[in-house]
Formats: structure tokens, C-alpha cells, sequence
């Protein structure tokens, strides 16, 4: 063909070169994406973040991380390694795997040197670190059991007065008759409420007083599983045939059972040993004076053994109307070295299976080595709890304490006796009496019940008439 015509196919348009050209790199663009990140993203501690704790020993919490991808989601499966700093302790373990949640875990002991630590977390690139602060153990309990101050002790007396004692919600829950030596008597097991919570308590009035003839003498616990109403008879054996000269209460604290026979009644709110047992026992006492006509509601003797005769003790610090205390081998100094052994030990390994250690392990020692409590409100907790502190308000006491006594240590008696003696307070207002080789018993001790006998004795007197 001629006339500068061209032969073959025909022309291809410009627009469909250029699509073609476009589809060819996208697809070539598609080919080099890279896929999404599947792998550890970014590590979330769940748990043990900023603790404190003893130096050599784990803080309360374990360290609990979660492993994410790049869009926020868990990743099972991820190797977790745990890696505390230079002379920061020890991690078991020091590595794991994520579990279907993303989530692993380690305990972390804190190394020897007070200060600053921290634990490196690392999973493929995320990582995170956890801190924590190990506290000078001896440095804080230094600050712990320093003596207290009179502003500390006046503190606590303005909370004890702020406390409402008084007897709401009255109800009897049991009436029997009982026998009381060669006569008989009438139980009532009552509750009432106090602080909010419901209290359950014993009374025992003898049959046949005439009204407001008979004084009120309260039998106050130890240990720390509750009371039977039986319990009550080590007093009236030994009280003989005075026994039926007097109203008897039993106090049980807070979250522990009262038992009698084969049923039981449980006092609610959680326990507060030696501190709101003395609202629970001084509540109890209000219920007697309101129900029964044959009480006295001139005054309240206390007759107490161990966890009760501290009990006792702070009862007769806080309300004038107890006027006579026999205390068995109570607390009466919690700035004693012992209880700072104590705490020393708790706090380092656990408490003793003791009565009330286990409390103030839990309520005082670990929330401060936590940091959850101040020291300046730890030192209060101590402070309530001391009678020794308050020795001047003390009415008539009598205590009994052994040397051989290995749950309360005679250096509790040995501390209130050197104050009472400071404060020229002596026989027949206070005595205190030592038994060589003596344990946490009352049979151990002799002679002590014909000596607390005759010292309650002296409440049956005419007031006035020693």
C-alpha cells in the first residue's frame, strides 16, 4: 500500500495504555507490602508495678504482664523473659511463655540493698520495666517503736472519746436457766449493735437478787477463736460461794463465735484486736446496766487472760466506771522490744501462728513496709493498744505474769510495773506478782486465783468500806 499508510494492527488507544500501565504498578505495589505485625507489640504490667518491700524477700504482689501485637491485641505463645538489674535480686522464673491471654507472670525477690530496683520485662522488641523500692527494714522500725509521744497518746484518746458504745438494737437470743454451784442462775445470750455491726455477748444474773444489789464482773478472753459461756467457770469455782453475789458477763469480739452448748452465734465486722475488743466488751456492759434490774450500775470488774487482760487493761484506761482489773499475762507495752521482734520477723518471713499476730501482721506491719500505711498512723495502731501509755487513768489492777511464759513475755508485766512504780502507785491500788518458771496458763501460776479472788472480793464490798 502506498500514501505513508502503515499496515499491521491497528493503533492502540493512549487511555488504554496508560490504565494498563497504571494496573501493572499496582500490582507490583500489592506484591510489596509487608504483612502485619503478628509479634509482640508493646508489654502492659498488670500487677506488682511500683511496690514496695523487704530487702531479700518478695513484695506482696507477683509481677503479671501482658503481651500485645501492633493493634492492641494479646499475643499467646511469646517467650517473656524476666531480668531484674545489677544486684535487683532474682526472677523465677526468669522466663515463659504467654498464655492464651497474652499474659505471664514471675515472682520477683528484691535484692539485699535498700533502695531504688527495677526488673527488665522483654518479649521479641517490646519491653517494660518494673519498679520497685526496697525499704531499710531496721531504718523503718526504728521510726516504728521510737517512744511515743504525748501528742500521739492524746491523739488516740480523742478517737476513743468520739466512739459510741452505747447499746442499740438489744436483742435476747437465748434464755435458760443454768446452775451456778449448789443454785441456779438465768443465761441470757444477747446481741446488740455497735459501730454498725451486730455483737453478741453472755449474761448470767443468779436467781433471786434483789435489784441493783449484785456488782457486774465481766470475763474478758484470750486466744483468738471466740469464747464459750463455759468459760466462765474458772471464775465462779474459784469464787465459791461468793459467786452467787455477782452478774456475769461474756464478751466475743468481732468476727469471732460466742458458743454455748451446741449452737454458736458470730459477732460480725472484722476483727480489731485488743483496740475495738474494748468497745465490744465496754457495749456489753451498757447492755447488762439497761436489762438487768439486779446489776449494780455503779462499776465493772474485769477478770482477763491474755488477749483479755489486755483487753481489761485498756477497757479500765477508757471508761471510769471499771474500777478493779485482775489481768493474767496480758499485753500491756506494744513498743516493747518483743513486739518489735516481732514485727521484725513478720515482716521478713510471716507471722507466728500466735493469737492476734496474724492481725497485727495484717493490719499494722505489712500495710507499712507496703507503704499503704504511714508510720505516723502505724505508730498510733501501737499506741491504743498500750495500756502502759494510759497507766495513770488505770483503776485498781492486779497482774499475774510467769517467767517461762513464751506467748506473752514477762517483760510485758515487767514494763507496766516499772511505770506504775514511776507513777508511785503501789498495794493494795497495784500489785503485780511474778511466778518463777510460770507458762501462759492459769493453773501454772501458783497461787494466783485465791490471791484474784480475794482482790474481786473487794468489790463486794460497801463503797466506801475497803
Amino acid at each position: 500500500m502506498t500514501g505513508g499508510g502503515r499496515s499491521g494492527a491497528p493503533a492502540v488507544p493512549r487511555w488504554v495504555a496508560l490504565l494498563v500501565v497504571a494496573m501493572a504498578a499496582a500490582c507490583g505495589e500489592a506484591d510489596t507490602v509487608a504483612p502485619a505485625e503478628t509479634g509482640p507489640g508493646s508489654i502492659v504490667v498488670l500487677a506488682g508495678a511500683d511496690q514496695r518491700g523487704v530487702p531479700g524477700r518478695p513484695p506482696a504482689e507477683a509481677i503479671a504482664v501482658r503481651i500485645l501485637d501492633g493493634d492492641g491485641r494479646p499475643v499467646s505463645g511469646a517467650a517473656v523473659t524476666f531480668e531484674p538489674g545489677a544486684g535487683h535480686g532474682l526472677a523465677d522464673p526468669t522466663s515463659t511463655t504467654a498464655d492464651a491471654a497474652g499474659e505471664a507472670a514471675t515472682s520477683w525477690t528484691l535484692g539485699a540493698t535498700p533502695g531504688p530496683q527495677r526488673l527488665e520485662v522483654s518479649a521479641g522488641r517490646a519491653g517494660a520495666t518494673v519498679r520497685a523500692e526496697a525499704i531499710d527494714l531496721e531504718a523503718e522500725l526504728d521510726a516504728l517503736f521510737a517512744p511515743a509521744s504525748v501528742a500521739e497518746v492524746e491523739a488516740v484518746r480523742a478517737d476513743w472519746a468520739r466512739r459510741d458504745i452505747s447499746a442499740e438494737g438489744v436483742s435476747v437470743e437465748l434464755t435458760e436457766e443454768v446452775a451456778l454451784g449448789e443454785s441456779t442462775a438465768t443465761l441470757r445470750i444477747v446481741s446488740h449493735v455497735v459501730a454498725g455491726v451486730r455483737h453478741f455477748g453472755a449474761i448470767i444474773v443468779p436467781d433471786g437478787a434483789a435489784p441493783e444489789t449484785l456488782p457486774l464482773l465481766m470475763y474478758t478472753h484470750g486466744g483468738d477463736g471466740g469464747v464459750s459461756v463455759d468459760a466462765i467457770e474458772i471464775v465462779t469455782l474459784a469464787l465459791g460461794e461468793r459467786s452467787r453475789r455477782f452478774v456475769y458477763a461474756i464478751p466475743s469480739f468481732r468476727s469471732e463465735p460466742l458458743r454455748y452448748g451446741d449452737r454458736s452465734w458470730v459477732s460480725e465486722g472484722p476483727s480489731g484486736h485488743w483496740d475495738y475488743d474494748v468497745d465490744d466488751a465496754l457495749a456489753l456492759a451498757n447492755v447488762v446496766f439497761e436489762t438487768t434490774p439486779e446489776a449494780r450500775r455503779d462499776a465493772i470488774h474485769i477478770v482477763g487472760g491474755s488477749r483479755g487482760a489486755g483487753v481489761a487493761l485498756l477497757a479500765g484506761a477508757r471508761d471510769e466506771r471499771v474500777e478493779r482489773i485482775a489481768a493474767f499475762y496480758g499485753p500491756t507495752d506494744f513498743f516493747d522490744d518483743w513486739i518489735k521482734f516481732i514485727a521484725r520477723k513478720t515482716a521478713l518471713d510471716g507471722p507466728w501462728d500466735l493469737p492476734g499476730l496474724i492481725h497485727l501482721d495484717s493490719t499494722v506491719v505489712q500495710p507499712l513496709v507496703r507503704g499503704t500505711l504511714s508510720t505516723s498512723e502505724a505508730r498510733l495502731e501501737l499506741v491504743r493498744r498500750s495500756s502502759v501509755l494510759f497507766a495513770a487513768d488505770l483503776p485498781a489492777v492486779q497482774v499475774h505474769h510467769g517467767t517461762a511464759d513464751f506467748v506473752v513475755p514477762v517483760s510485758q508485766a515487767e514494763s507496766l510495773m516499772r511505770t506504775m512504780a514511776a507513777l508511785g502507785r503501789a498495794a493494795p491500788d497495784f500489785e503485780a506478782f511474778i511466778y518463777e518458771g510460770g507458762e501462759h496458763d492459769f493453773l501454772s501460776l501458783a497461787g494466783a486465783i485465791p490471791r484474784a479472788v480475794e482482790f474481786i472480793a473487794e468489790a463486794l464490798q460497801p463503797k466506801g468500806n475497803p
